[in-house]
């Protein structure tokens, strides 16, 4: 049975989005060139800022409102929260000094990261910020498209392929609600015409290499696509989805029963087994991420702010976030 704790988690956590996300649908007042023309002057003078060390600076503080973690340039493991990146590197954490924006559909790459959401109090970018990305930890943004007209909550993005697909619950005259994907980096968005999705999604995975799979999670269960995005199928046994991630050769899940559930699923056999987690009360996996240069390193977060990691493959969890607060 579905817990009313965590059930109250995940609408205090649908709350938290739209309560971030208002505007997203609404076309800005500002004028597009101008706020492109301002963007690329202030990310040309931030470019000057790219070694500047006082990018980063020791984290003892609480994290909330985090909206997507993973591992940069396959080594810096960041939590994208609403108030600008903080980092776990060598058992210490930090956060960024500048760029400190409210991030959403965060999603770490091979290179960098692409993300959305709105601008901080330092920064110049147009609110909301459309999808940035990133290939210096954050320290510059650079357009990739909807500047000033988007805030996607809901965005996948292949690790090394850079396969961008968004769902947009508000369309525009310039994108239509739905499903939609780009494969040219930002430069044309097709829709997506989506069979075999069931429940509201609340999250997005796109494989690393393969631009057609991709993922959700459901209040209803986990769906798999193999086709791009046009159809889908479930492949979890509990009801409620909770987060999904790809590595190459498998799908990592997280769901909720009557408990917690972490669970990697093959691509190749649809075979699955459970990962060793530590025990919840009425909490389930909110996000989760591993380290592609060495898949034994993995981290999730619950929707209580409990944040563990491991480096063994998850036979010794290490609690390096409890209820929003960071521990080393």
């Amino acid at each position: 049975m579905f817990s009313k704790k965590l059930g109250a988690a995940i609408l205090s956590l649908t709350f938290v989005l739209a309560a971030c996300g208002q505007d997203e649908g609404d076309t800005s007042t500002t004028d597009p060139e101008q706020s492109k023309e301002e963007s690329h002057t202030t990310t040309e003078d931030q470019s000057k800022e790219k070694n500047d060390s006082s990018y980063k600076e020791p984290f003892e503080g609480t994290i909330d409102h985090v909206h997507g973690v993973g591992y940069i340039n396959g080594d810096s493991l960041a939590l994208a929260a609403h108030d600008g990146l903080k980092f776990y590197e060598d058992g210490k954490w930090h956060r960024t000094t500048k760029q400190n924006n409210d991030y959403m559909g965060f999603n770490a790459v091979d290179n960098g990261f692409y993300t959305s959401g709105h601008p901080g109090e330092d920064s110049s970018l147009p609110n909301p910020i459309g999808i940035q990305k990133s290939e210096d930890l954050g320290q510059t943004l650079e357009e990739v498209a909807f500047e000033g007209e988007f805030d996607f909550h809901v965005m996948g993005v292949g690790y090394q392929n850079h396969a961008i697909y968004v769902l947009n619950g508000h369309g525009n005259n310039t994108l239509e609600s739905g499903l939609h994907k780009s494969l040219d980096d930002g430069e044309s968005f097709e829709k997506v015409e989506v069979s075999g999705i069931q429940g509201q999604v609340m999250g997005l995975a796109v494989h690393p290499t393969n631009e057609d799979t991709l993922a959700v999670a459901t209040k209803e269960g986990i769906f798999l696509s193999r086709d791009g995005g046009e159809t889908f199928e479930g492949v979890s046994e509990q009801t409620n989805g909770t987060s999904v991630y790809f590595s190459e050769d498998t799908l990592t899940y997280g769901s909720f029963g009557s408990e917690a559930h972490l669970t990697r699923y093959t691509l190749e056999d649809g075979s699955s087994e459970e990962i060793s987690i530590p025990d919840f009360e009425q909490d389930a996996v909110a996000y989760f991420t591993e380290n592609p240069e060495n898949p034994e390193e993995m981290m999730f977060l619950s929707f209580e702010n409990h944040g563990f990691y491991t480096q063994d493959g998850g036979e010794n969890w290490r609690k390096i976030v409890d209820a929003g607060q960071v521990k080393e």
